[in-house]
């Protein structure tokens, strides 16, 4: 056996282990899976960007059309990883982790524990995604600060 044909076989190998409804934008070599809901988008999309910090994902997962409900950030997907980006060169050793997920119709809530390192207290925050044929088209979110006292022994999570 020669080499283009030991080559071949391990692509097609490879390109048989994908899931069925895999593909991969024009221009972009990010991997989106096939979802059976839109909290399973949304899920996806969060784990990726805010913490494997991999802002590639916004290419294919956010609609043309995006709109923008938090005041940092201006409408437009580029204006969205723009931003995101920025973020994450600040703060590199940030997190964001889904402590609840919900969804009601082509809306999806997530309410998450946002540090900017390990150190950090952080903050809950809620996110809310509209989601569109398969892809994330508008965007809400509530943040507050996590304080060093609470009136009550009950965690913001």
């Amino acid at each position: 056996m020669n080499k283009k044909s030991i080559i071949l076989g391990l692509t097609l190998a490879l390109v048989g282990c994908l899931p069925m409804g895999a593909s991969f934008a024009a221009g972009t070599p990010h991997f989106t899976p096939h979802f059976k809901n839109n909290k399973a988008v949304a899920e996806y999309f969060w784990n990726e960007v805010f913490n494997k910090h991999d802002t590639a994902v916004i290419n294919t997962m956010v609609g043309p059309k995006y709109k923008q409900h938090s005041p940092e950030f201006a409408d437009g997907k580029q204006a969205f990883k723009d931003g995101v980006s920025g973020f994450l060169k600040a703060y590199p050793d940030s997190t964001a982790v889904i402590k609840h997920i919900g969804a009601d119709g082509d809306l999806v809530f997530i309410h998450n524990h946002i540090k900017l390192n390990k150190e950090d207290r952080g903050q809950a925050a809620v996110d809310i995604f509209r989601i569109k044929d398969g892809k994330i088209v508008e965007h809400w979110d509530v943040i507050q600060d996590i304080p060093e006292k609470a009136a009550n022994d009950n965690t913001m999570f």
